[in-house]
């Protein structure tokens, strides 16, 4: 396999950041799909659950992502008060960003966008609008660990470039009834969120603000 696919469906601000849609491409060989692996996680606001997340990841020899795809799905105050919807393609190869095709439908406010990678930068257009990123911006999703490891970002749903500082700590996440060691990653400045890891680096928790409310997603036991 060449690239890595990446489809989420999510909202604003939030697990990308926070909620999420995907399909995942058949591989084709018992090797790749011994590296299949779904997730399930679940969506709250003010202790309410709000909505779920399925998750499926296919990873390389070496664990790096080749492919995710996440199903999501949130509502706030009920569906006909606010909804968001959102379908999201992401292509990795060895560990590097080579194409992204977007559209959210944020409440009715519509977000195109599109990006390739080029020699040089990232050429991007949002709504028609054409800019460039540069290289060394890691986009806003939560489920990728190597998020941690970047203080330069961009909102994966209109491109704006982000700075941020990243602090990490030892902590713990409940999953049902089970306490999971975690690293704890603390991001402020431009984008500020809370992501936890377990000790081989999968998505554990998460907490972001999406359009304004503080929301968290747990992985399920």
């Amino acid at each position: 396999m060449t690239g890595s696919r990446l489809r989420l469906d999510m909202p604003k601000f939030g697990l990308g950041y926070a909620l999420v849609v995907v399909t995942v491409f058949s591989i084709g060989t018992a090797l790749a799909e011994s590296r299949h692996k779904n997730r399930f996680a679940s969506i709250y606001f003010s202790d309410k659950k709000i909505g779920h997340v399925h998750l499926t990841s296919v990873h390389d020899a070496v664990g790096e992502i080749e492919e995710l795809t996440a199903k999501a799905s949130v509502s706030f105050l009920g569906v006909n008060i606010y909804g968001f919807s959102q379908h999201h393609h992401e292509t990795w190869n060895n560990g590097e960003l080579q194409e992204l095709v977007g559209r959210s439908d944020d409440n009715g406010t519509v977000h195109e966008t599109s990006l390739q990678r080029t020699a040089r930068e990232y050429d991007v257009e949002y709504n028609g609008e054409r800019k460039t990123l540069p290289h060394g911006a890691f986009p806003t999703s939560p489920w990728h660990y190597k998020i941690t490891k970047n203080t330069l970002l961009f909102n994966i749903v209109n491109f704006d470039l982000l700075k941020v500082e990243v602090n990490d700590s030892p902590d713990t996440v409940i999953v049902g009834d089970t306490m999971i060691s975690a690293t704890k990653f603390t991001f402020t400045g431009d984008w500020e969120a809370h992501l936890w890891f377990d000790e081989a680096n999968a998505f554990l928790k998460g907490e972001y603000d999406v359009a304004g409310r503080l929301v968290m997603v747990v992985i399920d036991p």
